[in-house]
């Protein structure tokens, strides 16, 4: 710890810097990312009582302090009493040495080989979609494309049920995003979404111990940690299996969707970019990197402070809330240069789209691979495409964002 410790910038009820729960933050959070970057990069919240870290190595330091940087009260900078989240099993919440073992349980299911296994299902997924509107010239690309595919692959890899009741996992997954904007607060459709979602999948568990198939389900409930088996007799709702079985859906859908749905506005707005990748289509994964930095979907994720920590000469208490503001890190101007700009041109670098560190995101190389061949597809199937109308931002918790309608126009 060095001898002088400054005070964090503290906002004023007057002159909000960054209020996450504001209409007015949401409508523009990156003209506030930029502020914190220069003016407080270790900033205090007296309203919600909050630290906050703006800066790519700050946040990238953080990240991987996971003994400084605690998961116990969750992530979500909303749902403070932890209603949604604070379930046994919730893996992002879980810090070790019961992380690693809840983590392993499933891990073979999330390697790099295994998901390239699912390459040919994936693209299979793609076409019957890009079918469905393969002569049409206006196309909502989001809600036609996007949205569906993470849905159909996601549930076919943690083996979810085929039939009328995947109508109904839509509507809870929707649901349990359910948010009031200017509120911290879970609103009754989530908690009761979460509920009916838990409840369902405790059975799912239940029916796959007396059914096994090859599915994550079935992982999950066949899994021992030194031992002892992962999966009480009785699996309910508030079991731990449910909780590792909830979280996973629950990451498996809205990032993978929503970092399609940027790249697609994206490339309508930048119409030379989308001819690069017609021109040369190796460039597609330059492109998908592209994605994940310029709007990360997971914008912030929280932590709570084990000891006291000095950043940028600034100290944060023990047992405070740190938000790791993801989606300002990736805009960091002295770590990506003209980072407010989208370019599939840029040279690669390290981002920080799907977190890093112990608890770096599960599924990211299946959400890669989705988003990779959804854009190989698209363009080895159709013409060059532009705005036709305001892309809309999906209702969600205040860590994200995330677009559900991306209208557009094929040549």
């Amino acid at each position: 710890m060095s001898t002088s410790i400054e005070k964090p910038y503290v906002e004023s009820e007057y002159a909000p810097l960054y209020d996450p729960f504001t209409a007015e933050f949401q409508n523009d959070p990156f003209a506030s990312y930029r502020r914190l970057r220069s003016e407080a990069p270790v900033y205090y919240n007296e309203k919600w009582g909050f630290f906050a870290l703006s800066r790519f190595d700050d946040v990238r330091a953080a990240l991987k302090d996971h003994g400084t940087y605690l998961n116990f009260q969750g992530v979500d900078i909303d749902d403070f009493e932890q209603e949604q989240s604070g379930y046994p099993g919730m893996l992002p919440n879980i810090d070790n040495p019961r992380h690693d073992q809840l983590r392993a349980a499933v891990q073979r299911s999330f390697m790099p080989r295994s998901i390239r296994a699912l390459t040919d299902e994936v693209r299979q997924v793609c076409d019957q979609l890009i079918d469905k509107f393969a002569d049409q010239r206006n196309v909502d690309i989001s809600a036609d494309y996007s949205w569906p595919i993470p849905f159909e692959v996601f549930y076919n890899f943690l083996g979810m049920p085929e039939g009328d009741i995947r109508d109904k996992f839509v509507r809870w997954t929707h649901g349990i995003k359910d948010r009031k904007l200017g509120s911290a607060d879970l609103t009754d459709f989530a908690r009761e979404s979460s509920r009916e979602l838990r409840e369902y999948l405790a059975h799912l568990l239940r029916e796959r111990r007396e059914n096994p198939r090859n599915d994550v389900l079935t992982a999950i409930v066949q899994a021992e940690i030194d031992g002892a088996p992962l999966a009480p007799e009785d699996i309910d709702y508030a079991a731990e299996a449910t909780g590792l079985a909830f979280a996973l859906y629950l990451g498996g859908v809205e990032t993978t969707a929503g970092t399609m749905s940027t790249l697609f506005e994206q490339l309508a707005l930048n119409p030379e970019q989308q001819q690069a990748l017609h021109n040369d289509p190796a460039l597609i994964p330059r492109a998908v990197e592209e994605s994940l930095r310029y709007r990360t979907i997971f914008q912030v994720t929280a932590r709570t402070t084990s000891r006291p920590v000095e950043v940028n000469g600034v100290e944060i208490p023990e047992g405070k809330r740190v938000f790791l503001i993801l989606g300002s890190a990736n805009r960091d101007e002295s770590v990506f240069e003209d980072a407010d700009k989208f370019d599939i041109l840029r040279t690669p670098k390290p981002h920080l789209g799907f977190g890093e560190g112990l608890h770096g995101c599960l599924g990211n190389p299946l959400a890669r691979l989705e988003t990779t061949v959804a854009l190989e597809q698209l363009v080895a199937r159709k013409g060059t495409f532009e705005l036709t109308a305001e892309p809309r931002r999906y209702t969600t918790t205040p860590n994200a964002y995330v677009l559900d309608s991306v209208p557009v126009a094929f040549a």
